[in-house]
């Protein structure tokens, strides 16, 4: 089974990716961030007529998950169990039943960039957002259950996922610009520490040539060498760990015409 993870940064503006994306890599689960477009107004057909059935979550002009599937989940999740009414909607949850009966949970999000430590209330959402999936996580879920939590985690959390050039790294964490503080990355490893593992790390622990953003105003993949995160995750439990067959990050889609400035991610897993 493959499984995508792509932040479209506007799913109606990238039909063209999410074609060339579907018949390439022929993935079964396509976890979609920042969609950008409010649940009336989702292009439903485009998504069929690339043979994927659409589930989504979003909200007018910002944020906003999908999952686009050619399996029929058992069930689709729509946020946290705890989110308010007007929360953003960030979170989207398919539960599939696998070949061989057991459960298979997928968890896509769009976790908030948060801007700045000293932001009034972006750098809290994300704080927030990080505490939520930890409760999910802890009430909702088992560390040895078949379970992928993929998206876009706006966190490199190693410095080996950094690739913006030392001197840039060096003002960011000046600045307390998002990304890699040292509070972001101890919110995510306190995923690791519940039981999640790095699909894309653990094939390639030591890579430092790939990376999933890359700046539109910096023009940063187009340029040698290419500057960017790689922010974008698709994390297992440990029970999918011996079954993870490949893993990579598709520069070929973010250098296609009018791109995302994300790139896809995807990881093979040896089950069905």
């Amino acid at each position: 089974m493959k499984i995508v993870s792509f932040n479209t940064n506007g799913i109606r503006a990238r039909p063209h990716q999410l074609k060339q994306l579907t018949d390439d890599y022929g993935p079964q689960i396509i976890g979609i961030q920042e969609s950008k477009v409010q649940d009336p107004d989702f292009p439903e057909q485009m998504i069929t007529d690339l043979g994927y059935q659409p589930h989504y979550f979003g909200q007018k002009a910002h944020y906003g998950v999908a999952m686009l599937t050619t399996l029929t989940p058992e069930s689709v999740e729509r946020g946290f169990p705890g989110d308010e009414e007007d929360a953003q909607r960030r979170m989207i949850i398919g539960n599939f039943r696998l070949s061989d009966g057991s459960l298979l949970k997928v968890m896509n999000g769009y976790f908030p960039q948060g801007e700045n430590r000293e932001h009034p209330t972006k750098f809290p959402a994300k704080r927030k957002f990080y505490a939520d999936l930890m409760d999910y996580l802890e009430n909702q879920c088992s560390p040895d259950m078949h379970l992928v939590v993929m998206g876009d985690f706006n966190i490199a959390p190693e410095d080996t996922d950094i690739g913006i050039g030392e001197q840039n790294a060096k003002r960011w964490l000046r600045q307390g610009t998002t990304s890699f503080l040292p509070e972001e990355r101890e919110w995510y490893q306190k995923l690791m520490d519940w039981g999640l593992f790095d699909s894309y790390r653990h094939l390639y622990p030591d890579s430092m040539e790939k990376f999933s953003w890359f700046n539109y105003r910096t023009r940063a993949f187009d340029r040698e060498p290419r500057k960017g995160l790689r922010i974008d995750q698709i994390l297992c439990s440990a029970s999918l760990v011996d079954k993870i067959s490949a893993s990579d990050i598709a520069y070929d889609i973010r250098g296609m015409e009018k791109p995302s400035d994300h790139c896809p991610i995807w990881t093979d897993f040896d089950i069905e």
